[in-house]
């Protein structure tokens, strides 16, 4: 317990754990807090958490009572765009991005693979925990997308899908 306690206190006081602490609190405040009031529409009763975090956030766009999860993150390009419809709900840890990635940090401008697409997100869609959506990507009305998923392709409205990559599990019509 006293060995514990001080490797607490050693962690406390190490140049490693403010070096840290002060890039998430750089982190948080850039992308959550400062880019909350950037959004391009944030409707009325929706929720974010304070981990969420958003890219561009004016290429965002949150319809009325959505749910913004824990450790959601919205990344929209500066050339495309992520937009929810009134009730979209994220489980935790949701990955979304329209943009493609670079080839390397020294060369961030320059797509390594794939194409920027918006993402659209339907009226009353559940995206499950861990799930991720790429770029191009539009989920129809009422949609459910299950745990774990990665949506690399349009699913249609009222349907589960699940897996990876995501397929129609079955209609709920």
């Amino acid at each position: 317990m006293v060995r514990a306690i001080s490797l607490m206190i050693e962690a406390l006081f190490s140049p490693v754990f403010w070096s840290q602490s002060i890039k998430r609190l750089r982190y948080f405040l850039h992308d959550n807090v400062f880019a909350i009031p950037k959004l391009a529409k944030l409707g009325k009763g929706s929720t974010i958490s304070p981990s969420a975090t958003f890219a561009y956030p004016e290429n965002i766009r949150i319809g009325q009572n959505c749910l913004i999860n824990h450790n959601n993150r919205l990344y929209a390009g500066p050339d495309s765009h992520i937009s929810l419809a009134n009730g979209a709900m994220l489980g935790p840890d949701v990955f979304m991005t329209t943009d493609s990635f670079s080839k390397s940090m020294t060369e961030s401008t320059q797509a390594h693979s794939g194409k920027p697409g918006d993402i659209v997100i339907g009226e009353n869609v559940r995206v499950g925990a861990h799930s991720v959506i790429l770029p191009g990507v539009t989920i129809g009305e009422n949609t459910a997308v299950g745990a774990g998923s990665v949506v690399t392709k349009d699913l249609p409205a009222n349907v589960i899908a699940a897996g990876n990559p995501a397929k129609v599990m079955k209609s709920l019509i």
